[in-house]
């Protein structure tokens, strides 16, 4: 084994190969994060008045939310996802990616001050397992946003829109898309790995470094197969002050989204509202009109349906 102090940096090419991986990786993500229709925030009656008054909803930390396996399901899965090693180029990225995966989740777990701030949204706007978690066990409301009409995702440091995946074949494809780009990018110098690398960092620590920033890009996209019927979309909001609220006894960090529209900066984009199941569909139709009316949506301004859950508690 080649010195440390020895070690010839990598080719040129072979390093832009790889952010080259990265980036094609990245951009597969946020293709599949380019909204079809509305997303929907499940909420109580009081969320609704409080979003439809501040045209804003919460961000909340994501070491908050209701998944133990949050932003950790991918390093669990991707042992799963990569293909057997057989080449040294293969087997070198396959080593270097399953010692990331067992380090990250004790790493992300252990984070002080680098929080992800997410609200979280839906592309069904009547799923029963939605409405008995967050939107008051059936008696609340699936506010329909418009997400292209969105201003904070615009802007010099916009939020971000993400689809979240559960698993599974779409997961797999974009790990294996990614992991085949990086050996393709170093199967040029496989036969002589020894030789390169930099004075304080091994070829192998290198590759997990950089293999390293593509995953955690891609866990914030990763839930456990459990959530799939969730369907779930996630704004990552971007600045703001950090609040702090109140749930189940613990004290919540938070940030506030601002969801204004781009086209009438004093209303927010929303389509639709959706009625939960337990509600009485009439009743919350005329208060809806009144207080949309009210709030400069006009009496047509936003549709109003009833769930077609028959769910009764």
């Amino acid at each position: 084994m080649t010195e440390p102090a020895n070690l010839e940096p990598l080719p040129p090419n072979v390093v832009q190969n790889v952010f080259s991986a990265t980036a094609e990786g990245t951009e597969a993500m946020r293709l599949r994060s380019k909204p079809g229709g509305l997303i929907y925030h499940y909420c109580d009656a009081n969320a609704l008045l409080s979003i439809l008054n501040h045209r804003s909803v919460w961000a909340t930390d994501t070491n908050y939310l209701n998944d133990s396996k949050e932003l950790v399901s991918l390093f669990d899965s991707l042992k799963h996802h990569l293909p057997p090693g057989g080449s040294p180029a293969s087997e070198l990225v396959r080593a270097a990616i399953i010692e990331f995966a067992e380090f990250a989740p004790g790493f992300r777990a252990n984070l002080i001050g680098m929080s992800s701030f997410v609200a979280c949204f839906s592309e069904d706007g009547d799923v029963l397992s939605q409405w008995r978690a967050y939107a008051d066990n059936g008696m609340g409301f699936a506010i329909g946003f418009d997400p292209t009409d969105l201003v904070a995702l615009t802007g010099e440091k916009p939020s971000e829109l993400r689809r979240m995946m559960y698993g599974g074949s779409v997961e797999e494809e974009i790990v294996l898309r990614y992991v085949d780009q990086v050996v393709e990018a170093i199967r040029e110098i496989e036969t002589e790995f020894d030789r390169f690398g930099y004075p304080q960092m091994s070829l192998s620590s290198w590759l997990r470094l950089r293999t390293s920033e593509f995953f955690y890009e891609l866990a914030f996209e990763c839930k456990h197969p459990a959530f799939n019927e969730e369907r779930e979309w996630r704004i990552l909001a971007r600045g703001g002050e950090m609040l702090f609220r109140a749930s189940s006894g613990k004290l919540v960090p938070y940030k506030t989204l601002d969801m204004t529209s781009i086209s009438n900066p004093s209303l927010m984009p929303v389509k639709e509202i959706v009625i939960g199941p337990c509600t009485n569909s009439f009743e919350a139709e005329r208060v809806l009109t009144y207080l949309a009316d009210k709030l400069g949506y006009g009496h047509s301004g936003i549709r109003f349906r009833k769930s077609g859950a028959p769910y009764r508690r």
